[in-house]
């Protein structure tokens, strides 16, 4: 019995070590092999780089290599860094090696990870002559093919492909459709008309469609997003607000005026914050109103709005003596992270009764309001801020 368990564990010891070494083995060789690839990658890298410095397209030399895919891997790396004329002749340097017709067979491949690899590298090389195949590949049943095929979409540019892209869109869930907006917005301004016309359909992604015309900043979508702005979607009447804040003109803000008055606090807020981007004086009265709204970020959004638009300072250091508490708060708070509260301080020394006095009123006022501590940060004596707590007596 003691000879059987003696050989058992000898047995045991011997399969560990050659499991060990087996393993020693298969590390050794797949470091090797790294290695030699990152070599190949290197030579590539200078060999083409070379080629790109000399202006020299020697297609022969791309062709002796058009089956490597390491060199493929780098020629990729090289379309995606570079513009221009260059960047042109890479191009058809993947066409003549076979690269781009073989990719665009392989989107309807039955595989689906080489229709991803497929997309991927279309997304890549970015051929016009692709367009008609990527967006194909928009029907594909696999999310991520769909994706680089939007990606390689946006990259070519062609604002006919946009209709299919919204279309695909709204088909997709949360998280997808907001990797295809991506697509969407790096069309830029060709994608302006079709996405416009999106947001009156009954489109499944229309806020998310607005916010990418808002990221866009073309002003051609301010009608359509004006409109917007009657939705009974909440999210979609928050992000049309949002986007007029950069894609809109000064005809929008009675419009966006109006929202100040909107049921629910986030859409006021987001329109008391676009109003701010335009710097429209109209909007002064409006947002001095909107100090005393219900909600908090209403309150702070159109108090620094004010601080945006030409005289909303004046207003906001009126507001210090506003009889609501919650306006005098929301005035002093951004009174202070704005810096104008801090340039006051530099003004008490002014020799200048007329910057001197309007730099005090506002210190004595803030402080009154309970941002002592504020100014002593800022150096002003103690004795001082006591006194003028007390009214400067």
């Amino acid at each position: 019995m003691n000879r059987l368990v003696f050989y058992l564990l000898i047995g045991l010891i011997v399969l560990f070590v050659v499991a060990a070494a087996s393993l020693f083995v298969i590390k050794a060789v797949r470091r090797r092999i790294r290695g030699r690839e990152q070599r190949r990658k290197n030579r590539f890298i200078d060999m083409i780089g070379e080629l790109v410095v000399q202006g020299e397209w020697k297609a022969r030399v791309f062709r002796r290599y058009a089956s490597d895919p390491v060199f493929r891997g780098v020629l990729l790396e090289y379309l995606r860094m570079m513009a221009g004329s260059d960047r042109q002749h890479l191009m058809e340097v993947a066409r003549q090696m076979g690269m781009v017709a073989e990719y665009t067979g392989e989107l309807r491949s039955g595989d689906r990870n080489r229709r991803v690899r497929a997309a991927e590298a279309l997304a890549e090389i970015a051929d016009p002559e692709t367009l008609t195949d990527l967006v194909f590949a928009l029907t594909d049943p696999v999310p991520e093919v769909r994706v680089q095929a939007a990606a390689a979409l946006a990259h070519i540019g062609d604002g006919r492909a946009v209709k299919s892209l919204l279309a695909t869109l709204d088909q997709e869930d949360a998280g997808n459709a907001q990797r295809l907006a991506d697509a969407l917005y790096g069309f830029g301004s060709t994608a302006v008309d079709e996405a416009a016309r999106y947001l009156s359909s009954p489109g499944n992604h229309r806020p998310l469609v607005a916010r990418t015309l808002g990221l866009i900043g073309d002003i051609r979508a301010e009608e359509a997003l004006m409109q917007a702005l009657d939705s009974t979607d909440q999210a979609l009447r928050i992000r049309a607000a949002a986007a007029l804040g950069r894609a809109g003109t000064p005809r929008s803000v009675p419009y966006l005026l109006q929202l100040l008055s909107d049921e629910q606090w986030e859409v006021r807020a987001q329109a008391a914050t676009a109003v701010g981007s335009r710097m429209d004086q109209r909007a002064v009265p409006w947002l001095k109103r909107a100090l005393t709204d219900d909600a908090w970020w209403v309150r702070h959004n159109a108090a620094a709005s004010l601080v945006e638009i030409p005289g909303g300072a004046d207003a906001l250091r009126l507001a210090l003596d506003h009889p609501d508490a919650y306006a005098r708060d929301a005035a002093a708070a951004v009174l202070l992270s704005s810096g104008l509260a801090g340039e006051a301080v530099g003004d008490l020394t002014s020799d200048d009764p007329l910057v001197r006095n309007p730099a005090m009123d506002l210190v004595m006022k803030l402080i009154r309001a309970g941002k002592g501590a504020f100014f002593i940060n800022e150096g002003v004596p103690p004795e001082l801020v006591s006194q003028l707590h007390h009214g400067g007596q």
